[in-house]
């Protein structure tokens, strides 16, 4: 019997590769024992209708790590193609993200962004470990549906 040995692709390898899967991008904010924190995420994406879950997934090494991991809520804001300076603020490392940035606590306290947006607010629901990420799954408890919106993709954002 003859064994082949198959190697794992590299971290470079899988993100260049998915970076040719168009998602949306979002903005993932939170308050945690008066912490604020928030973070770009493309790995939004929905779970179940029964009960309303969504899932996204946070990076161990990020700064904010330890707010994710204590967390009990927070809110997803879904950005449009005018929300690029979002994308620049929130994906910045060691940086104040909410300084003089408009935002009001939501029904969980998680801060609320733009109206304009679509929007959900969860409970989180489970925490999942997943190599150097850690999967987050929330149960929607509030969501905001806006009539006209034009997402933002990654390939919109990243291509200009």
């Amino acid at each position: 019997m003859t064994v082949t040995t198959v190697q794992a692709v590299s971290g470079a390898e899988l993100r260049r590769a998915m970076g040719h899967w168009a998602t949306g991008v979002s903005v993932i904010t939170t308050r945690s024992e008066g912490t604020l924190a928030g973070l770009v995420s493309n790995s939004l994406t929905s779970v179940s209708l029964d009960p309303p879950l969504v899932s996204w997934a946070v990076d161990r090494r990020s700064s904010s790590f330890d707010v994710w991991n204590t967390t009990d809520n927070f809110a997803v804001h879904i950005l449009s193609e005018s929300d690029r300076d979002l994308v620049r603020r929130f994906v910045a490392k060691g940086t104040e993200k909410f300084a003089g940035l408009a935002w009001e606590p939501g029904v969980l306290g998680s801060p609320i962004m733009a109206d304009d947006v679509p929007r959900l607010e969860c409970r989180l629901w489970q925490r999942v470990e997943a190599g150097d990420h850690v999967i987050l799954i929330g149960e929607a408890v509030s969501v905001s549906d806006p009539e006209s919106f034009r997402p933002l993709t990654n390939h919109v954002y990243w291509a200009k």
